[in-house]
């Protein structure tokens, strides 16, 4: 401890004031009283975890437990959650200071607030949103790939305790030390069965206290709670999902019935009737009849759409995946289009960037995804405008595409997907709930914004899975 506070003074001070806050917590000098305070915070921090309704108010309360005064009173802490694509851990959120001059204000401030266990909670959630920019930076570069064959790691992923790492032990995970700025971390497991979730990390940057085994030791016993916790969160999810999905499914069962019987019902005596129509426009009519049948026809027409609307959305899809140059699917939805480019005045910008990713899906569907996207935007911008469409390889791949029309208004923009909400005066409202169903059922997302200025900018996205030459297609 000499050591360190000969060569910075201003630590010596941050010390004083971080021990005095730690003992401030305890009701009496002796460790049973520590090791009391340990277990209540325990108790308390449970039951703030069956409260926990997201994964960030869970972060939030274990966070600030392994870091507050009255719990295990560590400087930092950080969650690295697991990237399912390779054996990487990266981090998500993290709690505590970024500098020792930080670090005196930060426990200066709370010396004085005296703030209860759920006022820091809040303020930890209000940090996750809004890190101080260097905090931020660490976030984004905080990552660790644990060591193959390491007896250490297989310990801790097989749950046997938290584990103490110490540079002078680990000079392969030198740089991760090094970006750290410690000499000693501890690491605990997250785990929801029958994988480790995420890590969660701890240090004394600052006062570079010794990590003990009784720190090892509740920290442990803290993560254990929060794994049922997650598991309790993850599982309530899953319930709501499934119950969505019920719901929709009875929704379209319903529906599909519904639509056999308009098929039958309905659509033979439309198509009739324009049928007729147009064949009476060609017999020598009064002219004062003729308005009449072209309304008959136009109105018609507009019916049996509505009707394959219908009868796409409540199909069963199948997918019938295969390797497929997604430039060639846009080019061919854009090549059905290009007399109405013409006829409206719409020029088309298809940006390729150098890339020609190949992707497994379904070649009909996913061109009926682009089909009904670009119609919609051609639908925007009567009048004329631009089409840009472009693509994007960032960890999956993006297809844009933004018009340069009336634009949709934000309250509306998480509507326009659901099954017949339209803003139009004709139309049924299905064609974007298609696309977004397609490229759901392919792992994607559809979603739509505001343009910069004008229109409506959508965005496809596909996981990286879907993508077969790889990152640098």
């Amino acid at each position: 401890m000499a050591d360190i506070s000969a060569r910075n003074p201003f630590l010596t001070s941050y010390m004083r004031d971080f021990l005095s806050l730690n003992l401030d917590s305890r009701s009496c000098g002796h460790e049973s009283c520590r090791i009391k305070d340990l277990l209540s915070l325990s108790l308390n921090f449970a039951t703030r975890l069956l409260q926990a309704e997201d994964e960030e108010d869970l972060w939030a309360a274990l966070l600030v437990a392994v870091t507050a005064a009255e719990g295990l009173g560590f400087n930092r802490a950080f969650v690295l959650k697991k990237d399912e694509s390779q054996d990487l851990f990266r981090a998500a959120v993290g709690l505590g200071p970024s500098s020792p001059e930080e670090a005196s204000q930060i426990w200066e401030s709370l010396k004085a607030r005296k703030p209860t266990f759920e006022d820091m909670i809040r303020e930890a959630r209000l940090s996750f949103e809004n890190p101080s920019a260097s905090f931020k930076g660490l976030l984004e570069v905080l990552s660790l790939a644990p060591p193959e064959n390491s007896p250490l790691f297989e310990k801790l992923f097989q749950g046997q305790g938290a584990l103490l790492l110490r540079r002078e032990e680990n000079e392969d995970l030198a740089p991760f030390f090094e970006t750290l700025k410690v000499e000693e971390l501890a690491l605990a497991t997250l785990n929801i069965p029958p994988a480790t979730y995420a890590l969660i990390l701890v240090d004394n940057f600052v006062t570079k206290r010794p990590i003990s085994q009784e720190d090892l030791y509740f920290l442990e016993t803290m993560t254990l709670l929060a794994s049922m916790a997650i598991q309790k969160i993850r599982t309530s999810q899953e319930l709501d999902r499934q119950k969505y999905l019920l719901v929709e499914a009875e929704k379209l069962s319903a529906l599909g019935e519904l639509s056999s019987k308009i098929f039958h019902e309905i659509r033979n005596p439309i198509s009739a009737l324009g049928g007729l129509s147009k064949l009476l426009l060609k017999k020598e009519i009064p002219p004062d009849l003729q308005s009449y049948l072209k309304t008959m026809v136009r109105e018609a027409e507009r019916l049996e759409r509505v009707l394959e609307d219908l009868f796409e959305f409540v199909r069963p899809i199948e997918l019938d995946r295969r390797p497929v140059r997604l430039y060639r699917l846009l080019q061919t939805a854009l090549t059905l289009f290009l007399g109405t480019f013409k006829e409206h005045g719409i020029h088309v910008a298809f940006e390729s960037e150098g890339h020609d990713p190949i992707v497994n899906v379904d070649p009909k569907e996913m061109q009926l995804v682009f089909i009904h996207l670009i119609k919609n935007a051609l639908e925007a911008m009567p009048e004329g405008g631009t089409l840009k469409i472009s693509t994007l390889i960032d960890n999956g791949v993006i297809v844009r595409i933004v018009d340069s029309g009336t634009g949709i208004p934000k309250a509306y923009l998480k509507k326009v997907t659901e099954p017949f909400f339209t803003t139009k005066t004709y139309g049924s409202g299905l064609g974007l709930s298609v696309a977004k169903k397609i490229v759901e059922m392919h792992g994607g997302t559809l979603t739509l914004k505001q343009g910069e200025k004008v229109g409506t900018r959508v965005e496809v996205f596909l996981p990286r899975e879907v993508l077969v030459n790889g990152e640098n297609a």
